[in-house]
């Protein structure tokens, strides 16, 4: 059973004629009005099939799925990108990226690469030590009232250990 014959409309019946036999179906049917056991349940297909028929691109789409056959299955009606969701299209996306991902893991970097990350780390290493050499050097060699050292000690210390750290783990996976 469809929508139309729920309303007991024709399947051209414009607005009005469907506005029409839904608020008859609804008299006959509400819970408050009829107590019998499947009043609720027939009550709320009715509104279900007044819900989607009134809205035309609701009504589109089901007369769509009507005329295919899957009008029975249940369909939740989404607007947008989702709409349109593809299972197969997300398959082949699916398998795109694993094969992206693999193919990163295995790719070896070039000469040119590292040389580049070495100079960086040399870059950076330097910046943490010259922070660090800095501060003790206020703290020590030229004390000032007006400047802290301690921060640039402790900035220092902290950038050259987690440098370090960073440069063992990596030397450590490209080992393995």
């Amino acid at each position: 059973m469809n929508y139309y014959d729920i309303l007991g409309v024709d399947k051209n019946a414009d607005d009005a004629h469907i506005k029409r036999a839904f608020r008859m179906r609804a008299k006959q049917l509400h819970p408050d009005v009829n107590r019998g056991a499947r009043a609720k349940k027939e009550f709320q297909l009715v509104n279900e099939a007044y819900q989607v028929l009134r809205d035309s691109d609701r009504r589109r789409i089901y007369d769509l799925r009507l005329a295919r056959g899957t009008h029975g299955q249940r369909m939740y009606y989404r607007t947008g990108s989702a709409a349109g969701y593809n299972a197969a299209g997300y398959a082949r996306y699916r398998a795109h990226a694993s094969r992206y991902r693999q193919a990163a893991q295995t790719r070896k970097p070039g000469r040119f690469e590292k040389i580049l990350d070495q100079v960086l780390f040399l870059f950076m290493l330097l910046a943490g030590l010259t922070a660090l050499f800095y501060g003790l050097y206020r703290a020590f060699g030229e004390p000032d009232e007006e400047v802290n050292p301690y921060l640039a000690i402790t900035f220092g210390v902290v950038f050259t250990v987690i440098f370090l750290m960073g440069w063992h783990a990596r030397q450590r996976g490209s080992e393995s």
